[in-house]
């Protein structure tokens, strides 16, 4: 008998319970949501606990490097799975998406953990294949912003106090939009940066987010 699946739990989370194509995602409760991320994390620690045992358990550098191996494709494969699910209108709710991102944030810190402690028997293109998906997949999913970064920081702040954006924090709100954005001379935005400028304006940047503003308005009222 082989050794123990240790991502059972995290894997049917992932492929059954949080899948709307297996599963009524959307009548999952509070409770349950307060659940899965007290456990998410408790797993994410009995998984690295575990996984030391079994890799010193085993005597057979090829029987070691096999399990190291098969355990970094299936966290990919479940990394990316989250990925495409947070896209998904289901799980915008803002429990769901705390889920979501508790699950990828965990998934995320266990494929580092593998790299870090188990480098030794992953291929070196693991490691290239990776950061090549998530440079092109962060580059694919960023749109690009015609305002500067203190522009934006005033619309995104000024959405969040008039709760056009509904979000737990100011800082939520910047974390989970400011990833995505661009700026024609900016590529990667500092969500943290943007938010301190919010609080921060030039008087030119207010007169230059308020007449682009004013040009949405005009536009809205041409439909």
């Amino acid at each position: 008998m082989g050794p123990k699946y240790l991502l059972e739990w995290l894997d049917v989370l992932v492929s059954v319970t949080l899948n709307p194509e297996k599963n009524l995602v959307q009548k999952i409760t509070e409770e349950q949501v307060e659940f899965m991320v007290r456990n998410i994390r408790k797993e994410s620690a009995s998984i690295k606990s575990k996984l030391k045992h079994q890799v010193f358990s085993l005597t057979r550098e090829k029987h070691i490097r096999l399990l190291i191996e098969n355990y970094h494709t299936s966290l990919l494969i479940l990394s990316d799975q989250v990925s495409e699910r947070q896209k998904n209108d289901t799980f915008q709710r803002k429990d769901l998406l705390q889920v979501m991102d508790t699950l990828h944030c965990d998934l995320q810190e266990l494929i580092c953990f593998l790299e870090t402690w188990f480098a030794h028997y992953l291929k070196p293109d693991s490691f290239t294949k990776r950061r090549a998906y998530f440079s092109k997949a962060k580059d694919r999913e960023k749109i690009v912003c015609n305002l500067s970064t203190d522009q934006t920081a005033l619309v995104l702040r000024a959405a969040d106090e008039l709760r056009i954006l509904q979000a737990k924090s100011m800082r939520h709100v910047f974390k989970t939009i400011v990833p995505h954005l661009s700026t024609p001379h900016k590529k990667d935005l500092s969500y943290d940066s943007l938010r301190v400028k919010a609080y921060t304006p030039e008087e030119k940047d207010k007169e230059v987010a308020i007449a682009q503003l004013q040009r949405m308005i005009k536009k809205i009222e041409e439909y």
